[in-house]
């Protein structure tokens, strides 16, 4: 049943294209990925944080202002991540840490396609959950042991 009044947190995936080197020092194409815990807006208050992410008014704003600007409207939605690590351990949700994930390259738009998407109520699903048993075919379609006779009788 639908609560009216309910707000939760859920964890989202935000995945995005980079590189890693290799042991040879070599650049590997790989997908960055983490989850981040966000609050769903309402209506009004999504337009408005949408307005505070424009970048249009960009080229007015010293560096830090842009930067205390991107956490401030991060901050906003975001109230904690998982499946992410800095020297084996799992850093604090701070200020000091968020600006450095939202300097990584291609963080700021993955993060904000995956949290448009959730707020359509678009969920990533997990890599396999879709796919079909491999004995009975796609997801959703009938087997020769499901399916119905649709033939008239006579």
């Amino acid at each position: 049943m639908f609560d009216l009044l309910d707000r939760p947190l859920i964890f989202i995936p935000v995945e995005w294209p980079g590189l890693i080197a290799n042991d040879a020092g070599d650049a590997v194409p790989t997908t960055h990925s983490l989850e981040v815990q966000i609050e769903l807006l309402d209506r009004a208050e999504f337009t408005e944080w949408m307005k505070e992410g424009s970048t249009e008014a960009d080229e007015e704003l010293s560096q830090a202002d842009k930067i205390a600007r991107e956490r401030s409207t991060f901050r906003r939605v975001a109230k904690g991540w998982r499946k992410i690590k800095a020297n084996g351990r799992v850093p604090e949700f701070s200020d000091e840490n968020i600006e450095r994930l939202l300097m990584f390259p291609g963080f700021n738009n993955a993060f904000g396609t995956a949290y448009i998407a959730a707020w359509s109520g678009k969920v990533a699903t997990r890599e396999g959950n879709s796919a079909g048993s491999p004995v009975n075919g796609p997801g959703g379609e009938p087997t020769d042991a499901t399916k119905t006779d649709t033939t008239p009788s006579n």
